[in-house]
């Protein structure tokens, strides 16, 4: 019996696709007449006359995950308190897919209230697919069994990007990373010479200062490649030490794509971390 209603929901599920589908097909003038009609068909209560059915809610979450559209986050992060687990889910995973950082607060926010595991898992995905969700911003955790001490540039943006957003996925990369790895201990913002002289030589530590660099998007030939350049100097004084790149591609990527561009550099971020940890010791 169970089995058959899931073979029957899957069906119900499927055929809406097909119809949502082919009423979109009637909005395909422009992006934002689809992700109004899609917007309209996830709201709980519906709009007058539309049926209150959670399929529906389901199918429009699900399609909003795929416009790429920043104006579809405002209303997912809203459906995240719709009455059905199947809805939640669905939204979470729609954000998931977009990998917004304008979904963080509101994603965060549900999962510390929300009951059904299955939705709270999944918004766990999606946190965990957007790049600096923990959060860059906030003093350096104390390492009390660090062995070395690193500080960090402000980032060298060449992309085009607002430098809010390269600073937030590329720092927060950078500092999860070492943070992760174990012995660093990360210097704190605009410290002066003199105060990194006395933590260095208080705790007995090696130090280093990464200067970090975001190279120009490459959309040619139809792929996104990003670029991150970490150069490794001596701390405070500065002298260099080497550098460390990293970079990755995404096939078939639009220009313009912010979520494949965030994704990318966190990766490359966290990458180039990685590498400075494994060759300076």
């Amino acid at each position: 019996m169970i089995a058959r209603q899931r073979g029957s929901l899957a069906g119900w599920l499927l055929a809406l696709a097909i119809t949502l589908c082919a009423l979109l097909s009637a909005h395909d003038s422009a992006a934002d007449d689809r992700t109004a009609f899609l917007i309209d068909h996830l709201k709980y209560p519906p709009s007058a006359g539309q049926t209150d059915d959670f399929r529906v809610r389901t199918n429009a979450a699900l399609a909003l995950g795929q416009t790429n559209d920043e104006g579809a986050i405002a209303p997912l992060c809203g459906a995240l308190s719709d009455p059905s687990e199947v809805v939640r889910q669905a939204v979470a995973a729609a954000l998931k897919r977009l990998a917004r950082p304008s979904s963080v607060d509101c994603l965060k926010a549900r999962l510390g209230v929300e009951g059904n595991a299955a939705v709270k898992a999944q918004i766990g995905k999606a946190l965990e697919a957007i790049p600096g969700a923990s959060g860059a911003a906030g003093p350096p955790k104390t390492n009390a069994n660090a062995k070395f001490y690193v500080a960090i540039s402000p980032i060298a943006n060449n992309t085009g990007r607002a430098q809010a957003d390269i600073d937030r996925v590329v720092l927060g990369a950078v500092r999860s990373k070492l943070e992760g790895l174990g012995p660093y201990q990360l210097a704190p913002p605009a410290e002066t010479a003199d105060a990194a002289r006395a933590q260095i030589t208080k705790r007995n530590l090696k130090a280093f200062y990464l200067s970090i660099m975001v190279e120009k998007f490459d959309y040619s030939d139809g792929n996104l490649r990003v670029r991150v350049k970490i150069a490794v100097f001596t701390y405070p004084g500065k002298d260099l030490r080497g550098e460390v790149p990293a970079g990755l591609t995404q096939q078939g990527v639009s220009p313009g794509d912010h979520a494949a561009e965030e994704n990318l550099m966190g990766m490359a971020a966290g990458k180039a971390a990685e590498l400075f940890a494994q060759n300076f010791q």
